[in-house]
């Protein structure tokens, strides 16, 4: 059996999709664990419309994703766990496509591709179909780069014996400072690049709220220094990690915002990107944009803003 943890709070917008593509998958033996985080809005109503016997709806005080996400956990009894927001949906086939590569390869953990939905518009990714085994320094290298999606919780089927001792922190940055830790657990795990799982971006989630929240910018800043010195401590020589903490210092100072920027000034980090930085790293699998993003801002950051803001405009791009 495997369970399949949905996390609720005031989604009533998109719940009945959600669970359409949980209770509609191929693979049968699913227990689907609802956890209502407190909602206020018609969203429990919804969910208890269904009457799927493989439905099991906790209800609690509001107390956040990450508690809520544990509740799933503490609740699951399936061998493996899944998994998956409110606001988004999977593809009928997705926990099958999961289960048959943790079969074919023999491991404990097995990630998809996603599609990322915005204003119901989205564009499904046309590279040819694989799968692979992959080790898990080089997840790490693609979580530390912040591939999107990478760090999430949601396009994972992983063993349960793998959350144990290890739950989510009560921060927004809950993903960022859980799923390297799951990770460096193993030694490998299985890919697949289908695209399974369906991310939906909107004016009311908690990315889209915390992406221009300077608050949430320097948190994310603070979680990926813990991160950086945990990874540290089992891999002091994983240059991918020191570049993983250059890139979020780059990005902060991107921001322009005055708070973030005199966060930055009063914790030193600059003097500590100086520190990390090695023209030695550049031979790291980076693409060759950032690798000279990050000469730039080494040489200085108010010239790498400059020359980035500059491009940006000339391109009409709003991405380097």
């Amino acid at each position: 059996m495997i369970s399949v943890i949905v996390n609720v709070y005031n989604c009533e917008k998109y719940i009945q999709k959600c669970l359409e593509s949980i209770i509609n998958q191929t693979y049968k033996d699913l227990e689907i664990l609802i956890i209502n985080d407190g909602s206020t809005d018609g969203t429990l109503e919804i969910c208890q419309s269904y009457k799927d016997k493989r439905i099991k709806i906790i209800t609690t005080a509001n107390q956040g994703l990450s508690l809520s996400r544990n509740t799933g956990i503490n609740n699951a009894m399936g061998e493996y766990l899944y998994f998956i927001d409110a606001d988004d949906y999977i593809e009928p086939d997705t926990i099958d496509y999961l289960y048959d590569l943790i079969k074919k390869y023999d491991v404990e953990i097995a990630t998809c591709g996603w599609t990322t939905v915005r204003n119901n518009k989205f564009k499904k990714n046309g590279k040819k179909k694989k799968s692979e085994i992959i080790t898990s320094k080089d997840f790490l290298k693609k979580i530390l780069f912040n591939m999107d999606g990478y760090v999430a919780a949601w396009n994972k089927l992983a063993k349960r014996e793998l959350f144990e001792g290890l739950r989510f922190e009560n921060r927004k940055q809950d993903d960022l400072l859980f799923t390297h830790k799951q990770i460096m657990r193993i030694e490998k795990m299985a890919y697949g690049n289908e695209c399974k799982y369906y991310y939906v971006k909107h004016n009311e989630s908690i990315c889209a709220k915390g992406k221009d929240d300077a608050d949430w910018n320097i948190g994310n800043y603070l979680a990926c220094l813990e991160r950086h010195d945990y990874i540290k401590k089992t891999y002091p020589d994983f240059p991918e990690n020191d570049v993983g903490l250059m890139l979020r210092i780059e990005r902060l100072y991107l921001r322009n915002n005055d708070k973030i920027l005199a966060f930055l000034k009063k914790s030193n980090a600059f003097q500590l990107y100086k520190e990390l930085f090695s023209l030695k790293l550049m031979k790291c699998d980076l693409g060759q944009r950032e690798k000279i993003k990050l000469i730039l801002f080494r040489i200085n950051p108010s010239f790498h803003n400059f020359v980035v803001e500059s491009y940006l405009k000339l391109s009409s791009k709003t991405k380097w």
